[in-house]
């Protein structure tokens, strides 16, 4: 039978080791008030989330890789914040559908930016595609308001799905009503019939990818005769969020957590005999004649009419797009940068780069655009590279918020090609501290319809920052754009000691 002890030694005990830290806690700084709250709610009052310093990320030394310190995170940053101010000089022009979108004047404003980055690093052959465009979806306003106890609130987060119908210009005035998951048992003695559904979704790998979507509740409100969808996703703050087309035929949006919980309490507080309705005006505009273009350069090889390498990185982005697709084009120009300055007589292969006008419209105009021409683009090309959402910081969520940390995000990846392209492309990845999922997968993203057509390599960070208003510069760190940048670098520095038939074989 083991001992008891003494219950005063125990207090004795406890004594001698509380007094202490209490003593050395009085002198000391609380790191929970002196330092930025990294775990918040993102809304209009936080203005999003609080990043760590670019020097504070985590960097893995690669030894034996100084070659490529050349690279330079902070200058790709720059370059990331360069194209944000294009997004939000859109923005500032009063345009409520705002980034760098496919068509408009940020679109060639994005354009003539990048053909300058490469004329400045010395791309020769620096030029334009013009590509025209069918028919453009293009949103003019939106306003969703609701009212109760004889207060009106307006939904600042509500964001259209792409392709969304609109209203007329009277707008609609619809009874809500809310179906939770909307799984088909939420849907059971729900008549939902000619009213504004609410749909709450939780987000999986990102805000693209979420629960309606995987549950086919969107179809099935749309079934059962829904006049308007609202998609509240489930993320702590009330972030706007832009979805690819979700292919209804009636007004569908995006609302923030927090403009949720303003119809969630409206709705529990009607009275049962009264509905809620809520007023939606949407004009969107249907616009002919617009054009855009691919931005094409090159950095020649020693000899002519040599195999070549292709770097695409898509222009476009919702928002700011820091990450989706600021991060790619970004790392596509210093790429472009760095084997500009090697020296002509030893470049082995030529380095082409493609700036597509992207994929964020019904057309998916990038995507047609690669495969139509893909025997001119893909003619001598024996390593296919998509620079794509190649940087962020990882954000996690605890509780009701989001929280920042100083770690790079992790990237899915897809290789096409030889064993032997797998496994140098995997282990400089890891050389140069990219975190990675431990099996291959996710999006392809820009070079879906042409990355099975020669060899090709894809890394993507796809968080749940991902389509947002608050995918910012901040979350970019210098830190990851270097550790992408030169682990690509050091690739095709590889690739050019290997045949064709090594990269595939």
């Amino acid at each position: 039978m083991k001992p008891r002890l003494n219950p005063i030694y125990l207090l004795i005990g406890w004594f001698c080791l509380y007094v202490p830290i209490a003593t050395a806690q009085t002198n000391s700084i609380d790191p929970r008030t002196a330092m930025p709250s990294a775990c918040i709610a993102p809304s209009e009052q936080t203005d999003g989330l609080e990043f760590t310093s670019d020097l504070s990320y985590l960097q893995l030394s690669s030894p034996g890789n100084e070659a490529y310190a050349s690279i330079d995170g902070d200058r790709m940053k720059h370059l990331v914040e360069q194209q944000a101010e294009i997004a939000q000089r859109y923005r500032q022009a009063g345009n409520q559908f705002w980034g760098r979108i496919i068509g408009t004047s940020a679109d060639r404003e994005t354009a003539d930016w990048m053909m300058d980055q490469l004329r400045q690093s010395g791309v020769e052959n620096v030029r334009l595609d013009s590509i025209p465009l069918p028919t453009q979806w293009l949103p003019q306003s939106w306003q969703l308001t609701v009212e109760s106890d004889g207060k009106t609130a307006e939904l600042t987060s509500a964001w259209p799905a792409y392709g969304s119908v609109g209203t007329s210009s009277a707008g609609a005035k619809l009874e809500l009503i809310d179906v939770g998951l909307g799984m088909a048992t939420d849907f059971q003695g729900r008549d939902v019939s000619g009213k504004a559904v609410v749909l709450h979704s939780i987000a999986t790998s990102s805000t693209v990818f979420n629960s309606v979507r995987r549950i086919g509740a969107l179809q099935r409100a749309e079934q059962l005769g829904a006049a308007a969808i609202f998609i509240v996703l489930e993320l702590p703050g009330n972030l706007q969020t832009a979805f690819y087309d979700v292919g209804t035929s009636v007004p569908t949006f995006s609302i923030g957590s927090d403009d949720g919980a303003i119809l969630q309490r409206v709705l529990t507080e009607a009275a049962t005999n009264e509905p809620v309705e809520i007023d939606v005006q949407f004009e969107v505009d249907y616009v002919d004649g617009l054009s855009t273009s691919s931005v094409r350069g090159e950095v020649l090889a020693a000899s002519p009419d040599v195999e070549k390498i292709v770097i695409v990185a898509h222009r476009d982005a919702y928002f700011e797009g820091a990450a989706d697709n600021a991060s790619g084009v970004a790392t596509a120009l210093e790429l472009m940068r760095y084997f500009a300055q090697i020296p002509k007589a030893d470049r082995k292969r030529t380095v082409e780069i493609i700036g597509t006008p992207g994929h964020h419209n019904i057309a998916r105009t990038g995507f047609s655009w690669l495969y139509e021409n893909r025997e001119s683009i893909l003619d001598n090309a024996v390593l296919l590279i998509n620079a794509e959402h190649t940087a962020h910081a990882l954000v996690d969520r605890f509780g009701d918020d989001l929280c920042t940390t100083n770690a790079i995000g992790p990237f899915s990846w897809q290789i096409n090609g030889s064993n032997k392209l797998a496994e140098i492309t995997l282990q400089t990845f890891d050389e140069f501290g990219i975190p990675r999922w431990a099996e291959t997968g996710g999006p392809v993203g820009e070079i879906r319809t042409i990355a099975d057509l020669v060899p090709s390599i894809v890394l993507m960070h796809a968080g749940v920052l991902l389509h947002t208003n608050i995918e910012t510069t901040e979350a970019i760190p210098a830190a990851s754009l270097a550790a992408t940048t030169r682990a690509y670098a050091k690739i095709i520095e590889q690739v050019n000691s290997m045949s064709l038939s090594e990269l595939t074989q």
